[in-house]
């Protein structure tokens, strides 16, 4: 799958404040739950070289945690962790943070992008898998939602996540995407 990359002056200003950004070059399933994982399990056949079936896992902060948001707490992913590992025919290679961000500006949300940066590393400890990457969901949006009335937001949130792909950069080599 191809993405085309938009021109540069077509980007609206905060999107051309966010750090470059990486989509993964082949698309992962994803799961949200522990039963989403197991029926992906029940379903896959390691492939001719032995390869495993690759599935991103959708990870939600506790600081940023709703009730009605689909993922895994990452609060509750020591205790699934065993679980996670017995499945043997597919492999937990990178995630997807999401949190509810209404009302989140500035500095409340450029922590955001730290929380979600620490529950990819958390999840690499704890499962142990690798992180292709790393996909920060709900951002963007908040960033422009929040751009007029709080002007705060754009500088504090663009500075938290240049912080992460710095870090990123650096240390965990995730491909990142901010959406």
């Amino acid at each position: 799958m191809q993405i085309k990359q938009p021109n540069p002056e077509q980007l609206s200003a905060t999107a051309r404040l966010v750090p470059d950004y990486h989509v993964p070059a082949e698309p992962d399933l994803l799961a949200e739950s522990l039963d989403e994982l197991r029926r992906y399990n029940k379903n896959a056949a390691p492939g001719a070289n032995g390869e495993l079936m690759r599935v991103g896992l959708r990870l939600i902060p506790d600081a940023f945690d709703d009730a009605s948001l689909a993922g895994v707490r990452v609060s509750e992913l020591s205790a699934l962790a065993p679980e996670i590992r017995a499945l043997r025919a597919i492999t937990v290679r990178g995630c997807f943070v999401r949190g509810r961000l209404d009302g989140l500006h500035g500095k409340e949300l450029g922590r955001f992008f730290r929380a979600a940066y620490e529950s990819a590393k958390q999840m690499t400890v704890i499962l142990p898998c690798a992180m292709p990457y790393l996909c920060v969901e709900g951002a963007l949006a908040a960033l422009a939602y929040n751009e007029a009335e709080h002007p705060e937001t754009l500088e504090d949130a663009v500075t938290a996540a240049q912080t992460v792909a710095m870090q990123n950069n650096t240390a965990f080599y995730a491909k990142l995407l901010i959406t």
